[in-house]
């Protein structure tokens, strides 16, 4: 079995808090317990995702995820798949209720309104990049059996098919991993009528409260959260998992998807080189892979609100004298590979223990953009790296000139030895063994 690396050491465990802390600065950091106290608050925090340029802009269509405090996890190692996050129990439900100045369209202002009773418009999460645990019923590991409903202003209600005692949805990721965020969208390209809200004004408030009820009516969990909508953003990052994930997740005949599928939070031994970024017959065969993200160019450049999004073109890295650390470079020269004569418009750099020497493996790669309206959503940018000589965690973070730096620009890698490649003895069992 693999070790947990939140329980390893004491110095990863003040590592991960430390990081985590810097991760999530937000309000609402309090980690819930196993009991049925509804005083602790599982709602970190929202966070725009990163499929889109504009999902928390002031004014712009909602898009978001909301991020649940996993219990008995540090917040930066909290989607890590081996530990587990909610559960609705059969008979119960869970409301997500979305507050303060965001808008309910056709209802706090003049547009046109949007039912929301699909996974088109909501969808649970399992805190990984395009793994969902989707609505209908179906063999696949990511069919929860769940289904969406809409009190017509504020409240989603999330309420299982199936299901027994503490698990009402069904499915290996809702049993294995569990929801660690709810999503809320418009339907992916298309238009405003699409979009079941709107931001509020640059500077005010928006809130997020999520209810976890048992069978018999009692609230079980609870939590909420607030964000303050900017009036603007620069470019973005965002790590991904577009072209390698399972297509058609959301149709309940598709039952090809793996239990985890991510660049995100991979287990991999000390040493290993990711440099694969292309997927294999399924997932599992070609992992595993650099670290990918989606770059997205500033709102203002964007010629609609709606995915696909236009991303950034001829965006490469060159090295600098420290091989942890990157410049990303736009190729100005129109050489066709990123050199010394391009433009720096970012940095990328990757952390790990102390003493361990992570670096940044060379790329002659340039990305490439669709404009906006067709096309792929983004610009595909990918990092190989050798992970660092020592167990512990290890996060490549991308940073864009004018940009910010979110918890969704982070990846995280965990290096860990198996038992039989391991000369410490220890025996530690996973965290949610069945």
């Amino acid at each position: 079995m693999k070790f947990n690396p939140v329980y390893k050491n004491t110095s990863l465990i003040r590592l991960a808090l430390i990081s985590g802390s810097l991760l999530f600065s937000v309000n609402n950091i309090a980690l819930a317990d196993d009991d049925d106290d509804a005083d602790d608050n599982i709602v970190r925090a929202i966070l725009s995702p990163p499929v889109v340029s504009n999902g928390l802009i002031a004014g712009e269509p909602t898009e978001f995820i909301g991020v649940l405090a996993v219990e008995d996890a540090p917040p930066g190692l909290a989607m890590d798949p081996e530990n587990r996050g909610f559960r609705i129990p059969a008979g119960g439900r869970m409301e997500v209720e979305v507050g303060g100045t965001f808008e309910r369209n056709g209802v706090d202002n003049g547009k046109a309104f949007r039912a929301i009773n699909s996974n088109a418009n909501f969808v649970l999460v399992t805190g990984l990049p395009q793994a969902p645990i989707t609505a209908p019923a179906g063999d696949g590991v990511q069919h929860g059996n769940y289904t969406i409903t809409d009190d017509g202003n504020k409240i989603i209600t999330v309420t299982p098919n199936g299901g027994r005692g503490k698990n009402g949805l069904e499915g290996k990721r809702a049993k294995k991993i569990g929801i660690k965020l709810v999503h809320i969208r418009p339907r992916p390209g298309t238009d405003e009528s699409t979009s079941a809200f709107t931001n509020g004004a640059a500077g005010t408030l928006g809130t997020l409260a999520v209810r976890i009820y048992k069978a018999n009516g009692k609230l079980s969990k609870k939590g909420s959260a607030s964000t303050t909508f900017p009036a603007s953003v620069g470019p973005v990052a965002g790590f991904t998992n577009a072209g390698l994930a399972t297509g058609g997740q959301g149709n309940p005949a598709t039952d090809t998807a793996e239990l985890v599928e991510s660049v995100n939070f991979q287990h991999v031994a000390p040493g290993t080189e990711l440099t694969n970024t292309v997927k294999g017959v399924t997932f599992s065969e070609g992992a595993p892979y650099a670290p990918r993200y989606l770059l997205f160019d500033a709102l203002a450049n964007q010629p609609d609100s709606f995915i696909p999004q236009k991303g950034i073109a001829n965006i490469g890295y060159i090295p600098s004298a420290d091989p942890k650390h990157v410049h990303m470079v736009q190729d100005t020269n129109a050489n066709g590979i990123p050199d010394a004569g391009d433009t720096i418009i970012g940095h990328t750099v990757i952390s790990g223990p102390e003493g361990s020497n992570p670096e940044i493996l060379p790329s002659d790669a340039l990305t490439a953009s669709g404009d906006g309206i067709t096309g792929p959503n983004g610009s595909l940018y990918n990092v190989p790296v050798r992970i660092g000589d020592q167990e512990g965690v290890y996060r490549i973070t991308v940073m864009l000139n004018g940009g910010r730096v979110a918890p969704t620009s982070i990846t995280t890698i965990i290096a860990e030895y198996d038992d039989e490649d391991s000369d410490d003895g220890d025996d530690h069992d996973k965290k949610h063994d069945d």
